[in-house]
């Protein structure tokens, strides 16, 4: 019995030993990467070793997230909230196409290195990417599609009166 209460109290100041000893980990340093996702230096305290890992990755896991300060995970925290409601389409550039008179918006998506070319009219169409731009882009991409349809209506129009004039 003397044993056992004997390894139970050499537990228990083991636990609380490893409690209020503080942080084991901190956050050394922040950075992006080049899919635009951040990426976390870890430290050791009071050791030079570091590595790098997502904040999400260290969010998911509650052993790791119990080894840093409050700080420290209030900080992650807010970045995994940027990560989470960051637009995940990007429009990186816009020209007018030569054959349709049209504009082409050149469209890439978050964590992909593929670049999409599409239409005012096709982005429209397709409420999830549309729903993914920021307000800007959304706002030019609704724009330019009223622009646009407006013009076609106009030659449409233009057309039918030419038409009923000739008969």
């Amino acid at each position: 019995m003397k044993k056992l209460v004997a390894k139970t109290k050499g537990a228990l100041s083991h636990v609380k030993n490893m409690v209020s000893s503080g942080p084991i980990y901190r956050v050394a340093n922040i950075e992006k990467d080049t899919q635009d996702e951040y990426i976390a230096t870890i430290q050791m305290v009071g050791k030079t070793i570091t590595f790098t890992v997502k904040p999400e990755e260290i969010l998911a896991d509650d052993s790791m997230t119990d080894k840093f300060s409050p700080r420290d995970i209030r900080t992650l925290t807010y970045l995994g909230y940027l990560g989470i409601n960051s637009p995940k389409y990007q429009i990186l550039a816009k020209r007018l196409a030569e054959d349709t008179d049209r504009m082409l918006f050149a469209i890439k998506k978050k964590g992909s290195s593929t670049i999409e070319v599409k239409t005012a009219a096709e982005i429209s169409v397709n409420k999830e990417m549309l729903k993914n731009l920021n307000q800007e882009d959304a706002h030019m991409v609704g724009h330019t599609t009223a622009t646009e349809n407006m013009v076609e209506e106009k030659e449409i129009k233009r057309k039918l009166l030419s038409e009923s004039a000739k008969k």
